[in-house]
């Protein structure tokens, strides 16, 4: 390489390995992304139909069940519980709902209670006995608000970026065929991982990561900013090209996964 060329070359310092493109194969990418996005998907999905139940449940009269307390309990917390045997078909035989203290005291074994779902959650929220109601802990008509926003909330952030690594990787496995361009190699780098595991049961291990930076030729005139490429290298090849290297690569157009890399 000439002097020229050397000095119109950045500084390595200069460069930013930061990226949004992984340089994972397109098929890994599709695979993963995917199957992350249909994970957020499901959330968004539950968060948004409990949210829609919750609020046609606030207004909807509740669906009542008859039974009979047929036992007293407690739960691991030391909450009192009531097993209640319902009898109406369509529903399970018995049920075991947490209830108030006071509600353990005055529903005695034997008292016949109506139990009050939520007509399109079907989650029970109150029960009602000698013309009194007594609301279960935690709960309500609406459903759980918290549990519906969390829902919607982890969906919405999970959802972009798997679903972005999902398209790439379709767009670049329908590619016809993958991008090839040259430039000079102007920065090498090497980032290592170390996981530390519990002593004497899995010994530490340490991941290694490859890569270098290539300043693209471009018909762009000098003053221009120049275009930098990252990719992720084998370490063999990692240790064959130095700084200035003159090289070819031809890599995938959306997720810049390297095929290959060549000197010229």
């Amino acid at each position: 390489m000439s002097s020229n060329e050397q000095r119109s070359l950045i500084e390595s310092e200069a460069v930013s390995w930061w990226s949004w493109r992984p340089g994972a194969r397109p098929g890994r990418a599709f695979l993963f992304g995917g199957l992350l996005s249909l994970l957020a998907l499901f959330l968004l999905l539950n968060g948004v139909a409990t949210l829609v139940a919750g609020v046609l449940d606030s207004s909807s009269a509740p669906l009542r069940v008859r039974g009979i307390v047929a036992g007293h309990g407690s739960d691991v917390l030391g909450s009192p519980q009531l097993m209640i045997r319902l009898t109406q078909p369509g529903f399970p035989s018995s049920i075991t709902l947490v209830v108030s203290h006071t509600t353990s005291v005055e529903l005695t074994n034997g008292t016949p209670v109506a139990v009050d779902y939520a007509p399109h959650q079907r989650t029970p929220y109150a029960l009602e006995s000698g013309g009194r109601s007594y609301p279960l802990p935690g709960t309500s008509a609406s459903g759980n608000l918290f549990e519906s926003l969390t829902l919607l909330l982890f969906g919405l952030l999970l959802l972009p970026y798997p679903l972005l690594l999902a398209i790439w990787g379709w767009r670049d496995l329908r590619a016809r065929q993958p991008c090839q361009r040259t430039g000079h190699i102007v920065a090498l780098r090497t980032a290592r991982q170390t996981t530390t595991r519990t002593p004497g049961l899995v010994p530490r291990t340490t991941h290694t990561w490859h890569g270098i930076a290539l300043q693209v030729e471009s018909s762009a005139p000098e003053s221009a900013e120049p275009e930098i490429l990252t990719f992720g290298v084998r370490e063999e090849l990692y240790r064959v090209f130095k700084r200035g290297d003159y090289v070819r690569v031809t890599y995938s157009p959306h997720l810049r996964h390297l095929y290959t890399i060549t000197k010229i």
